[in-house]
């Protein structure tokens, strides 16, 4: 059988949207290391870690730490130099991007499991057959199916 869009789409549809997600930021991570260089992205990571952090904080209800992190986020903005604080920017907003495309393509893959799923034995065993297994065949394959084929 001969790979279509169709079917490598297909198999990559078990992936999960943590997959997705993990890919889509390495990728972006790779592209960054090559374009703006290993200190900047330490640079970047920092700040991803010091905003997140902060973030976790205000959540938890830890406001003094929440602030302190806060206080340290801004200090490494303002000492940034526009040409810096623009590629900030750009790296953010690429990876904000990539997640929105990460986070539709997981709705639209799991609108079509759905679909998937609610199809019948009938409606499946029609679709076999009408792509060329013969109905022996079909029968012979389900025969042979055994418990040892089923998940435990």
């Amino acid at each position: 059988m001969t790979d279509t869009t169709d079917d490598i789409a297909e198999e990559i549809s078990f992936q999960s949207f943590e997959d997705d997600f993990k890919l889509l930021g390495n990728l972006l991570n790779n592209v960054l290391q090559r374009e703006v260089g290993a200190q900047f992205m330490a640079k970047i990571e920092r700040i991803r870690l010091l905003a997140l952090s902060a973030s976790n904080m205000r959540l938890s209800g830890i406001e003094n730490m929440a602030a302190l992190l806060e206080k340290q986020l801004a200090s490494e903005i303002s000492e940034m130099t526009l040409e810096e604080a623009l590629k900030l920017a750009r790296a953010f907003s690429h990876y904000l991007t990539l997640m929105g495309i990460a986070e539709t393509y997981h709705r639209v893959r799991k609108g079509r499991s759905v679909t998937h799923l609610s199809k019948s034995c009938d409606d499946i065993f029609s679709q076999l057959i009408q792509g060329g297994v013969t109905p022996n065949d079909l029968y012979d394959t389900v025969c042979k199916q055994g418990y040892g084929a089923l998940p435990m």
